[in-house]
């Protein structure tokens, strides 16, 4: 719900007319953050566990640092806990400047290709390449594109560290062994409290949710089932889990700050 929402408003939620305003400011990701409770306000919502995406990430990394009582658990796939250095913002400078004047070039394509992919993405699956490579060319307005980089780029430090303030809900901070941002995931792991943070590189892989699906799927089931939010799968223990109050069907039952991940998906959930 969250991730779509977020598209629509961030990639193409301005209108026509916003496009003329020379004027307009876009959110930075702190008012991005913020709006996620106007969000929980509309469904009722009362805690969430969040999954985010790049700059997704960072936005219910802000927010869960700002409510934490709203945060029940955080899945973070290439989260950057740090500001834009020098060539990040370079990079990103020069793409926002060709998208507001000549659009969607070869430039910006090719970047936007090793920014989602990293290196050699053809060589793995041309097909979803392709696919891409199409989306972007055809399906991105230019403008809104360069006016969200602007924000990004802009985004503050977290402000956080093991030592001092930091994320105080779970999280399972994801990356692919090829994805770029590889280093922001280390520099975030060394950031969060051990005890309530698991760092996983999926290998051959820079897209982990479009070219690793499978594997994303059981770690984010293992990591709610280490939280205690799975259900038992066989008619017997669904009976036993009726039967627990709310409090303890959501207990914690973290038996090791692993989680291993193998090709084949587990045929029953562990009752904790």
């Amino acid at each position: 719900m969250l991730s779509e929402w977020f598209t629509t408003a961030l990639i193409k939620g301005i209108p026509f007319w916003l496009e003329q305003q020379t004027r307009y400011i876009y959110p930075t990701m702190d008012e991005l953050a913020n709006q996620i409770n106007y969000v929980l306000v509309h469904f009722g919502i009362k805690s969430f566990i969040g999954f985010g995406v790049g700059a997704g990430a960072n936005i219910l990394a802000r927010f869960s640092l700002a409510q934490p009582k709203k945060v029940d658990a955080l899945a973070l796939v290439n989260c950057t806990s740090n500001q834009a250095g020098w060539i990040e913002w370079a990079y990103q400078k020069m793409n926002s400047r060709s998208l507001r004047t000549r659009g969607m070039t070869q430039a910006v394509l090719d970047y936007l290709m090793w920014h989602h992919f990293g290196r050699y993405s053809e060589e793995r699956n041309r097909d979803l390449s392709q696919m891409y490579r199409n989306y972007f060319s055809r399906n991105v307005n230019p403008t809104n594109l360069s006016l969200f980089i602007d924000a990004y780029v802009q985004r503050t430090d977290l402000g956080i560290g093991r030592d001092t303030d930091t994320i105080k809900v779970p999280v399972l901070n994801i990356t692919g062994a090829m994805s770029p941002h590889v280093d922001d995931t280390v520099t975030l792991n060394g950031r969060l409290h051990p005890s309530k943070s698991t760092w996983m590189k999926i290998s051959d892989c820079g897209m982990v949710l479009e070219e690793q699906p499978g594997k994303i799927s059981e770690a984010f089931r293992l990591f709610l089932q280490g939280e205690g939010y799975v259900a038992p799968l066989s008619p017997t223990k669904i009976v036993a889990f009726r039967r627990l109050s709310d409090a303890e069907r959501r207990r914690p039952c973290r038996h090791s700050p692993v989680i291993r991940i193998t090709e084949n998906p587990i045929s029953e959930a562990v009752v904790c």
